[in-house]
């Protein structure tokens, strides 16, 4: 008896967490005690792979505690960090509708709790609750909206930085071609002109900063391309 009653206290606490799940947000409550029942608690510790990007999806997750990284390879293999995930956030679900290898890899941040709903029963789940179609329809749109977002906000960094590096790279090289002209003159006019040579020799100094400046910023920007080519990827 004293089972039973764990168990239906179990199912109360998992039906009002799911309730706070974008995707079941408006289920009703059979549905949600369906989800209940077959959504299994997955306790995963810290920086733990769950799953790798090309994997087949054969489950969606829940995030019931902790933190998750979403890592995506660009085509020279290289891997960032897409979004950080947490509490209520639904991963892989579009793997388990369209039957396509996992687009991305999933990363555990921190000991993470997940609930675990398998692709077999998720689809199940979505036959026989058409509303549950419509969310997902939306949670599609809505992400498709963010990306839409993200690449417009990280092209326009990248135009910025593109155009800051072109300066930095202008005035350097201007820079350099000024004190190399003052150093000849120095050595031409002899002891008077050793001050003019300091000079000379702090302005090459701070053209050669500036050029390594730009090659900074210049991998910031390939950062920045890798993660535009990502997200268009994820589309």
């Amino acid at each position: 008896m004293l089972d039973f009653q764990v168990m239906a206290e179990n199912e109360k606490e998992k039906i009002q967490f799911l309730k706070i799940v974008p995707l079941f947000r408006n289920l009703n409550e059979r549905a949600l005690s369906e989800i209940a029942l077959i959504a299994v608690e997955h306790p995963v510790l810290a920086k733990t792979v769950v799953f790798k990007e090309g994997e087949p999806g054969d489950a969606l997750y829940i995030i019931k505690s902790g933190r998750v990284n979403v890592m995506k390879r660009d085509l020279s293999g290289n891997e960032s960090v897409l979004a950080t995930l947490s509490k209520n956030a639904v991963i892989g679900d579009m793997a388990v509708i369209d039957d396509q290898p996992r687009s991305a890899s999933i990363v555990t941040v921190s000991d993470t709790v997940f609930f675990v709903i398998t692709k077999e029963d998720f689809r199940k789940l979505v036959s026989d609750n058409p509303e549950l179609t419509f969310q997902i329809l939306k949670m599609m749109t809505e992400r498709l909206r963010t990306t839409n977002l993200h690449l417009k906000e990280l092209e326009g960094s990248a135009n910025q930085m593109q155009d800051v590096i072109r300066v930095i790279t202008k005035i350097a090289r201007k820079s350099n071609l000024l004190s190399l002209n003052a150093s000849i003159e120095a050595a031409r006019v002899g002891e008077t002109g050793l001050a003019f040579m300091v000079v000379a020799n702090e302005m090459k100094k701070l053209a050669e900063d500036s050029a390594l400046e730009a090659q900074k910023i210049d991998k910031l920007l390939e950062t920045l391309q890798t993660k535009t080519r990502a997200l268009a990827m994820m589309k």
